[in-house]
């Protein structure tokens, strides 16, 4: 039987698009960030993170006084006295690792912000140096969000969920869990592979389509091999859905009724597969931007959430 106990534990196990706590690793990855771009200072002076640099060097006084200013910020914001630790690197980086997500994220917030503020600082850059620019400090660690499948990104300085600009609630999760729990395994396998390309970042994104674009195919192909409709094994999305729209997987009022339907299946994902990553770049490769790779995951999800519910619909119509 269909029961809620058992589509609530098939909900519960089946994977999402994104996490939203921050791994251990992660944060560490953040401290490497610090360190590249306004510094870090170990109180101990040694391990990965720490400047071969005397105590009373003035490179170590611009990065204390950073940091110093930084948690002044942030603990007058969470209403705390001070931070305990040996040196105020030491001790933002302990609070960093103890606190839950929410006070991590305006950690790392906060910091983001500050580093274009230091960096535009005479002194700072003259004794500090660093060597990884504002700009591709917030690079990095939108690039580690993607990594780990945090659902989190820095936009214009300020942390934002994924779901809120990229439709993850309404599009991606769900087809998620009607591939995982309908038992489309092809499908699902290559939309994660999809997902997993987009978050390895823009030397991934042209597979990031091309993954989309054989997750609709094989959604097509499992809907075709249940009802029974033969096709060739060499038929494009374009045939798969002439043929899905000929037995009417799409009732005919509704095809006459939104008459752009087809068009936009068929002119969607395909057309964007074919023309940014599907073929040959020549002698200058082809660039898939960021926003194209989620304007595709989305799309492809809305395009199987809407197939599998209309598959599942075909034994329900009145004759």
């Amino acid at each position: 039987m269909d029961l809620y106990s058992k589509r609530k534990t098939v909900a519960e196990n089946s994977p999402t698009a994104y996490r939203f706590d921050l791994p251990e690793a992660f944060k560490s990855q953040v401290l490497y960030i610090w360190a590249n771009s306004i510094g870090f200072i170990n109180s101990d002076q040694r391990g990965s993170l720490a400047y071969n640099i005397s105590l009373d060097s003035p490179r170590l006084d611009q990065i204390y006084s950073l940091y110093e200013r930084l948690n002044q910020l942030l603990c007058e914001e969470h209403g705390l006295i001070g931070l305990p630790g040996d040196g105020p690197c030491r001790a933002l980086s302990d609070w960093f690792f103890r606190a839950d997500t929410n006070t991590a994220l305006d950690i790392i917030e906060v910091s983001m912000q500050m580093i274009p503020v230091a960096q535009d600082n005479y002194n700072f850059m003259t004794w500090v140096n660093p060597e990884l620019k504002a700009q591709d400090a917030w690079a990095k660690l939108n690039q580690r969000f993607q990594e780990h499948a945090i659902g989190y990104r820095l936009e214009q300085g300020r942390i934002i969920r994924i779901d809120s600009e990229f439709l993850y609630a309404e599009a991606i999760e769900p087809a998620l869990r009607l591939m995982y729990a309908q038992g489309y395994e092809g499908a699902f396998q290559e939309f994660m592979l999809a997902q997993k390309h987009y978050r390895q970042g823009p030397d991934h994104y042209d597979d990031c389509l091309t993954n989309c674009l054989k997750a609709l195919e094989s959604t097509l192909k499992t809907i075709c091999d249940r009802r029974k409709w033969g096709y060739k094994a060499g038929d494009t999305v374009s045939k798969l859905l002439e043929l899905v729209f000929s037995k009417e997987l799409i009732p005919n009022y509704l095809q006459t009724h939104f008459g752009a339907l087809r068009a936009t299946l068929e002119a969607g994902v395909p057309t964007i597969r074919n023309r940014e990553g599907g073929h040959g770049s020549g002698e200058k490769p082809n660039e898939v931007p960021e926003y194209l790779a989620a304007y595709q995951l989305n799309l492809t999800a809305s395009a199987i959430v809407f197939l599998i519910r209309a598959y599942e619909n075909v034994g329900k119509r009145k004759p």
